[in-house]
């Protein structure tokens, strides 16, 4: 594997578990989280630079469905974390507290609403791009070894897509996608391990969703395009 494309993947990794320990604020002081927004801001901005094909690519091409999909999902990330961005330092009580924006109220507000937004969209995009990490585990393992891993994976997708679709709705996280509630759920006295295994299932659940939606979308342009052929 090529030096870059470790470092693509490292990044995005430490992206993925600093997303999880910031919706984890209530668990941690509030420097602390500012500190860990403030790496998790860095870590967004380098993963757009090692991924300066995807801007230049946008006007390039073909768009078949799958691509208008993944083309949505990306931007759509990109915007609400401009939004957490700026949100974060709307209702920041230390590192941008010398900015006195006197916009607390509209921040805290914003803040809910884009950071939930993120984090599904995170997952989304995961989800679009699961196929490099179902190479990478194809290449690793071999033979017989190759077809229990991808099954055991499957099976763990399952109960990770079940368990998160419970949580999703019994943390009443799809409240904060549409502003129904004034204040976040903070679930104090909860095992540390359990929120985060939650949170990677919320994110694995959504990740299966446009996983299996860029297949089916695939597959179905593949039929397309051998019909136009036969014809």
């Amino acid at each position: 594997m090529k030096p870059k494309a470790i470092v693509k993947i490292a990044v995005d990794a430490a992206m993925t578990v600093l997303f999880i320990l910031q919706m984890g604020y209530h668990m941690v002081d509030g420097l602390a989280h500012e500190w860990l927004g403030v790496a998790l801001c860095l870590l967004f901005i380098l993963h757009h630079a090692l991924n300066g094909g995807w801007h230049r690519g946008l006007l390039r091409g073909k768009y078949t469905p799958r691509r208008v999909l993944l083309t949505a999902v990306d931007a759509l990330l990109t915007l609400a974390m401009v939004a957490i961005i700026a949100s974060s330092i709307m209702v920041s009580r230390y590192l941008f507290r010398f900015l006195d924006l006197g916009m607390r109220a509209l921040g805290r507000e914003m803040h809910m609403v884009s950071t939930m937004w993120g984090f599904v969209l995170t997952g989304l995009h995961l989800g679009l791009h699961w196929n490099m990490f179902l190479g990478m585990a194809k290449r690793a393992c071999k033979g017989r070894a190759a077809k229990t891993g991808v099954f055991a994976a499957r099976i763990c997708l399952a109960s990770a897509f079940i368990f998160g679709a419970y949580q999703f709705i019994a943390r009443g996280l799809w409240m904060e996608l549409f502003m129904l509630r004034d204040f976040a759920f903070l679930p104090y006295g909860e095992p540390p391990l359990l929120f985060v295994a939650s949170y990677l299932c919320i994110l694995a659940m959504w990740a299966a969703v446009t996983h299996y939606l860029g297949k089916t979308l695939r597959a179905a342009g593949h039929r397309g395009a051998k019909k136009g052929i036969s014809q």
